[in-house]
């Protein structure tokens, strides 16, 4: 039987797969969460996890109050 994945890890498989792809460049903003709730019609908690984990793998940046961005290439 096929497991389905979890919601947030679709958001994470598709911005990295955008970054990847070079269709999100260093530097580009991410949707905003609540653009991104309302692309994916999962919670914000969702959202913000899914995130997290593109923050702690090194993909994005996220700045308080201004949004996620693709993180410089190292």
């Amino acid at each position: 039987m096929h497991r389905r994945k979890p919601l947030y890890e679709r958001v994470v498989d598709d911005v990295t797969a955008s970054i990847q792809a070079g269709t999100l460049k260093p530097g580009d903003k991410l949707p905003s969460i609540a653009q991104l709730v309302e692309q994916y019609g999962i919670s914000h908690t969702m959202i913000k996890f899914a995130l997290r984990i593109l923050g702690e793998r090194g993909l994005i940046e996220t700045h308080q109050g201004k949004g996620s961005y693709v993180a410089p290439e190292r």
